[in-house]
């Protein structure tokens, strides 16, 4: 179930938000979810994105920053018990089901210059995956496709992986027990944009199938399972 954050100010609790959205903002003007009247708080503060069980939250470039345990961040997984600073007021975030972790699999991937590209798989051709969905997600990887690394592999373990820059990641896939779903951190950057099979992906969720292809400034990746 989706967690929620205790509202307080100078030890008093206020109110209490579930995050029961994909995306939520924090911010001073009218119209975000969490609305913080103080001059402190930036108009667009901090973003919510919520997938499943876990949430992520990232601050909006705003002027004073936004803290979690005393901590300046840009992105940051939330763990159940996390204190998100805004201006003078606190965020207890809550949710015992949140599965983010601080050993959670990074992959450094670095703008590709090259335009060489290998050609991409058939997606129209029907693929035969035996077995049940659990066997067939345990041999899920990853496959650099272009660039210098193309060839390159990476086994999706863990329940959750992020792809792009160390300390800027761009892309989360989570591992549920119906499948893999990919999901941009970063949606509202044109030079971030993710696709799939050619198609932007912009804010959504999407489940990954056999053999689609992940793009990522120019670089192509493949997502498969082994059979």
């Amino acid at each position: 179930m989706p967690g929620k954050l205790e509202f307080s100010f100078n030890s008093n609790r206020l109110s209490d938000f579930v995050l029961d959205k994909e995306v939520m903002t924090i911010g001073r003007k009218d119209g975000n979810d969490i609305r913080i009247d103080n001059l402190a708080v930036s108009g667009h503060h901090a973003k919510l994105l919520t997938i499943f069980d876990d949430s992520f939250l990232e601050d909006l470039n705003s002027t004073n920053g936004t803290y979690v345990n005393g901590r300046p961040i840009t992105k940051h997984p939330l763990k159940n018990g996390d204190v998100i600073v805004i201006g003078k007021h606190e965020l207890r975030y809550l949710n015992e089901s949140s599965s983010a972790s601080d050993d959670d699999k990074t992959v450094l991937i670095r703008r590709q210059p090259s335009m060489n590209t290998p050609p991409a798989p058939d997606l129209n051709t029907p693929i035969n995956m035996p077995g049940s969905i659990a066997t067939d997600l345990n041999g899920a990887k990853l496959q650099i496709l272009n660039g210098k690394g193309a060839g390159r592999e990476l086994a999706l373990r863990k329940s959750s992986v992020k792809l792009g820059k160390s300390g800027a990641e761009i892309v989360q896939i989570n591992k549920r027990p119906d499948g893999h779903f990919i999901v941009s951190l970063d949606a509202e950057n044109e030079s971030s944009l993710l696709m799939i099979n050619g198609e932007a992906v912009g804010s959504r969720a999407v489940k990954l199938n056999n053999h689609d292809v992940i793009e990522i400034n120019k670089l192509k990746i493949e997502y498969y399972l082994s059979i």
